[in-house]
């Protein structure tokens, strides 16, 4: 999750199957975040919500997720990546429907919202893209933060790229190698050179960004 920047809510547990949680929160509840995707200083970044374990921090594997609003339903198509895919519309806003989620085993996950690339570079990242990417999540951050975040809140140097199963290291196109951390490799901008490419041997799940700890 991204320090400082999770949105978490937590209702209760209403006619739940067999090993399964399910929270219900008002749609109006994320728009404040959500519209932020709208914004034309960061067009290759996005906000994307997840449900998360509260102890670990994993992923929860959503089995099903709707809107309601009296006579009106939607049932929402969930992708691999587990991201829920929430429609931006203030008209949605105004008429604030309720939203379900029901997802696997009997503990409640939170609501998290998370900055990420649009785009979750299948086979590479070129250092390029990544100069693009950098300056746009630190824009996208300073939004979320409000007016005078630019204060407080330290740029964004590199990204975090996550993988559906774990390795021990990515190699770049200059014979480099970057290591992992389980799932996880840090990428910073300024360890690339020129047109440096890192090669991924399987698709990231997403790719968030990474600041320095302090």
């Amino acid at each position: 999750m991204i320090k400082g920047l999770t949105a978490a809510v937590i209702a209760a547990v209403i006619s739940l199957p067999v090993s399964a949680a399910q929270i219900e929160f008002s749609y109006s509840k994320l728009y404040s975040q959500l519209k932020h995707n709208l914004g034309e200083n960061h067009p290759d970044v996005k906000i994307g919500y997840f449900m998360v374990a509260p102890e670990t921090g994993e992923i929860c594997t959503i089995t099903k997720a709707w809107m309601i609003k009296k006579k009106n339903y939607e049932e929402f198509v969930i992708p691999d990546s587990q991201e829920l895919p929430l429609p931006i519309d203030n008209r949605l806003r105004q008429v604030n429907p309720d939203v379900f989620i029901q997802t696997e085993g009997e503990t409640l996950c939170d609501v998290s919202f998370q900055v990420m690339a649009k785009n979750t570079f299948e086979a590479e990242l070129s250092e390029q893209e990544l100069g693009t990417l950098v300056p746009q999540m630190t824009a996208m951050m300073q939004d979320l933060g409000g007016m005078f975040s630019s204060w407080f809140m330290p740029d964004v140097e590199g990204v975090s790229v996550h993988f559906d199963q774990p390795l021990t290291s990515l190699s770049t196109s200059e014979g480099r190698v970057i290591d992992v951390t389980g799932k996880v490799a840090v990428v910073k901008l300024a360890d690339l050179n020129d047109g440096e490419r890192v090669l991924f041997e399987q698709a990231p799940v997403k790719v968030t960004p990474w600041i320095p700890q302090s």
